[in-house]
């Protein structure tokens, strides 16, 4: 062996041997199987499920998740990116932490009772939705386990390895149960019960390994300290119920204006999508407290870090896009079989954004966010969020689920293309000057 070779096979060992010291890389890890819990393995059940429950109930299953996904991220409130921040700034001081955990439980809790009087109220206000009361009843079950797992506190303390293990625990229980208990089209009402149950359980789980893992403690929360959670927040929760408008809830505004059939071929093949671009999501998630700390020592670091962060996961995002373009019939056939045959065109239709997400999620949660330019992300997804809904009152009615896969795409690209040019301008994202002063 030459030296060069050998002084290679060093540094490629060193570099190793950092990436697994690096607390990033751990909690990047320890996130992906949280991502396996919630995507990877509900992919495996859908070849079993579709085939089931069919177009109908696996439709059915969407649009209540559809509504279910608006309460969701109205509890969740921002809370994953305001408290996370928050906390990893002030990790070093355990009362900050254990104030700040209990504000957020309680500010969570508070907003799950105000969502279920919401899922009352449309109950018996639509039609559409009264029909499905008691899928819809069920399924809350997801919005009370999002109440209590603190994902946000340990993304917060990078600290992630005990809870991602529950998570995927609990998840594994939810897969047995689907192959167990589901047989017929009409399980579709014990699907969405395993599902909440399971979430339930896990967050109540990953809540007490939390308090013993931090040793939080029980004390009395002042409804100041909640009311100032809520208010940090705030811009964050109406950021993430904008982008809600064109990611969360597809399915049930395309139940609204069709069928339960065309939202399962629509679902299929976004849930299909989804999990191919969360592969990227980890990454983001783990680098998120590191860049928000970062932010506040340098803010030429963190443009810099950014840089080569948005080079890596751009250019995995375009390689995914194109597998799925290339693949989609044969993904189709594989996971979904000859009935969800429509899903096909969905899947290339929503395949540019994977790339797009990619982009835009590095800009976004390691950029915008961190350096608090969070009032101008509000902006762009709000309006990408109505973009979405005008553009499927248009397109559904003519084109159906393709309808909707197309209004979601505009909608991403629209929010990817705002953030860059706001970088470019406003923070000299690519200054040549910057540029040479980091490579030097």
């Amino acid at each position: 062996m030459s030296i060069q070779q050998v002084v290679g096979s060093l540094q490629l060992k060193r570099w190793i041997q950092i990436g697994l010291r690096s607390t990033i890389a751990r909690n990047a890890a320890s996130l992906y199987l949280i991502q396996f819990a919630n995507y990877i393995m509900p992919l495996i059940m859908i070849p079993y499920l579709v085939r089931v429950l069919g177009p109908a109930g696996y439709g059915a299953v969407a649009f209540g998740q559809g509504l279910i996904n608006y309460l969701m991220l109205f509890v969740e409130y921002g809370f994953d990116w305001s408290a996370t921040r928050k906390i990893s700034v002030y990790r070093n001081d355990p009362q900050a932490v254990n104030t700040t955990a209990l504000c957020v439980w309680a500010a969570k809790g508070l907003l799950a009772l105000v969502g279920f009087g919401v899922l009352l109220a449309l109950a018996g206000t639509v039609p559409r939705l009264s029909e499905e009361f008691l899928l819809l009843l069920i399924l809350y079950g997801l919005v009370l386990g999002n109440v209590l797992f603190p994902t946000w506190l340990f993304q917060g303390m990078e600290r992630m390895v005990a809870i991602s293990i529950i998570n995927l625990g609990m998840k594994l229980g939810v897969l047995i149960g689907v192959f167990t208990l589901i047989r017929r089209p009409e399980h579709y009402l014990l699907y969405a019960g395993l599902m909440s149950f399971g979430a339930v359980l896990s967050g109540m789980t990953g809540m007490i390994v939390a308090f013993r893992m931090f040793r939080l403690r029980l004390n009395r929360v002042a409804w100041s300290g909640v009311w100032e959670t809520l208010k940090e927040g705030w811009i964050l929760f109406l950021s993430k119920a904008s982008v809600s408008l064109y990611t969360a809830g597809n399915a049930f505004i395309l139940g609204m204006l069709t069928n339960n059939t065309v939202v399962g071929y629509y679902s299929a093949a976004e849930k299909i999508v989804k999990t191919i671009s969360g592969l990227l999501s980890p990454i983001a998630q783990a680098a998120y407290p590191r860049f928000s700390k970062l932010a506040v020592e340098s803010r030429d670091r963190t443009l810099a870090w950014g840089r080569r962060m948005l080079a890596i996961m751009g250019g995995i995002g375009f390689l995914l896009m194109v597998g799925v373009l290339a693949g989609a019939r044969f993904i189709s056939d594989l996971l979904l079989g000859p009935e969800f045959m429509p899903s096909v065109a969905v899947m290339q239709v929503l395949a540019p954004i994977i790339f797009l997400i990619a982009l835009s999620n590095v800009m976004g949660v390691q950029l915008l966010f961190p350096l608090h330019h969070d009032r101008f992300v509000l902006k762009i997804v709000l309006t990408a969020g109505l973009l979405n809904i005008a553009v499927a009152l248009v397109l559904v009615p003519k084109w159906s689920a393709n309808g909707m896969a197309v209004s979601v795409l505009l909608s991403e690209l629209f929010v990817t293309v705002s953030y860059a040019v706001f970088l470019l301008f406003r923070e000299r994202f690519l200054s040549i000057k910057n540029i040479i002063k980091e490579d030097s």
